[in-house]
């Protein structure tokens, strides 16, 4: 025995001698997500309340951006091609085409991917589980980010729906009607929100005070991420009016309009929210952020585009207002004073 650590066996410390041991990694038996350890607990017959899941209908694309980054997450950055859309923007707008709570679609989505707080596109495909039965596989008709969201979100107000006319769901849940779960236990759901979660998971998991499963998520993890999520930041109604915009890669005041880098359509920012778009550029715009015509490469580029002159070698940034700024360091550095360049053309 070392004699340096003796003293960690007196028998008066009533200690256990050696390193502490670290509780092992538990793999979701359903999604492959590694679960994190059940501090907290809920009641399996109550897991959220109907507002939690309907509610959060003033929570905006900026807050959720805001979030995403926050988080550190792959989607802070994605857009979605087949949408022309950011994930905040289809995370905002799916939700609250079916009357769903944003917030409870990122806890969704977090719960079945990770893609909330994961660096990178794994799980992009199956972002909520949706078409992906505990058979295993996934419906290739909802894969990609925006199908998943939208599929995640109707699907959800189908149950309710259901809920709200006194049926029982396509899989028998009903509000203080006892089913027994997969995990399995029994349960009778209080309200409609919970009758609502297993229908779309049917696990309790391991976040639930009366079940037991312990390598299960299941509908108690869904609980728990917008718990968590909704302590992390302040969702209440936004004061800003500005909005995020991927093309410039940042807030846009209200009035703001944007020719986006996608699909050059112009979208203004009115109350927090970008409008659906025109191919003509709004004529109340109080600041404008268009594509700026390149003579050296005898077409238009999007704003934040980095350009070598072909007359002067001196490069320049596209910024607001299709103005052609300095951008000297624009090669070495990546950006120049609109930003990082969105591309860069050097001679």
């Amino acid at each position: 025995m070392n004699p340096r650590r003796m003293w960690w066996c007196l028998p008066a410390l009533l200690v256990a001698c050696g390193p502490a041991s670290e509780a092992p990694a538990v793999v979701d038996e359903l999604t492959g997500q590694l679960l994190e350890p059940a501090t907290t607990s809920f009641d399996m017959h109550r897991l959220l309340e109907d507002t939690d899941i309907t509610g959060g209908q003033t929570i905006t694309t900026a807050q959720v951006q805001q979030f995403l980054q926050q988080k550190g997450s792959y989607l802070a950055g994605y857009t979605d091609p087949a949408w022309n859309k950011t994930a905040a923007a289809l995370i905002v707008e799916q939700s609250k085409a079916s009357g769903i709570s944003p917030l409870y679609m990122l806890a969704r989505i977090q719960t079945e991917s990770s893609l909330v707080t994961s660096g990178t596109s794994t799980n992009l495909a199956k972002a909520t589980g949706c078409g992906c039965p505990d058979s295993g596989g996934c419906s290739t008709s909802y894969a990609g980010f925006g199908k998943q969201v939208e599929c995640s979100a109707k699907k959800l107000r189908g149950y309710l729906t259901d809920l709200d006319a006194g049926r029982a769901t396509v899989s028998g849940w009903k509000v203080n009607v006892s089913k027994s779960t997969s995990d399995p236990c029994t349960v009778k759901p209080v309200n409609k929100a919970t009758a609502a979660l297993y229908t779309y998971t049917p696990w309790v998991g391991a976040y639930a005070t009366q079940c037991g499963r312990t390598t299960v998520g299941g509908s108690s993890l869904v609980a728990l991420k917008f718990s968590q999520f909704k302590a992390e930041y302040n969702w209440g109604a936004s004061t800003s009016t500005a909005c995020y915009s991927g093309t410039v890669d940042g807030d846009v005041k209200a009035g703001g309009c944007v020719q986006s880098s996608s699909d050059g359509v112009w979208r203004q920012c009115v109350n927090g929210e970008f409008t659906a778009g025109t191919t003509a550029k709004p004529t109340t715009c109080t600041i404008s952020y268009p594509w700026c015509g390149s003579v050296t490469l005898g077409r238009s580029v999007p704003t934040r585009t980095c350009v070598q002159s072909r007359s002067t070698a001196a490069w320049q940034q596209c910024g607001a207002e299709g103005a052609w700024l300095s951008a000297p360091n624009a090669e070495s550095a990546g950006g120049g004073p609109a930003g990082s360049c969105y591309a860069t053309y050097a001679l």
